[in-house]
């Protein structure tokens, strides 16, 4: 894993207004367009899962928000101290955890959307 630095700080600025434009539609179409006390309600989530264009749009949600926060904890981690093997260890594990989450967080979605939960 040996991308520029300057790539990955691209990456951080690229999902931060993704992820601005993302959350600011989600909290359009849960909050304002449906009640609150509506949205909250589970089978309105279920249903919302369940439609293939909302769940298409909180998977892309779920990637942009976890890239942008591993990498910003990444970021982060390698200021506060910085050898070669520190950086290493580092970028792996941002690479895994980003991985993880975002393999259970798809998981969750892919369960909702086909009606295995109900």
């Amino acid at each position: 894993m040996d991308m520029k630095e300057s790539t990955l700080m691209q990456v951080q600025y690229v999902t931060a207004i993704a992820a601005v434009v993302l959350v600011t539609l989600h909290l359009l179409m849960q909050g304002v367009l449906v009640p609150y006390y509506k949205a909250i309600d589970f089978q309105q989530v279920l249903s919302v899962y369940r439609s293939w264009v909302d769940g298409a749009l909180l998977e892309i949600l779920l990637v942009v928000v976890v890239v942008h926060g591993f990498n910003g904890l990444r970021t982060i981690l390698l200021e506060w101290r910085q050898s070669a093997p520190w950086t290493r260890r580092v970028n792996w594990a941002s690479l895994l955890m980003t991985a993880g989450v975002v393999i259970y967080g798809t998981r969750t979605v892919v369960l909702a959307v086909t009606g295995v939960v109900s």
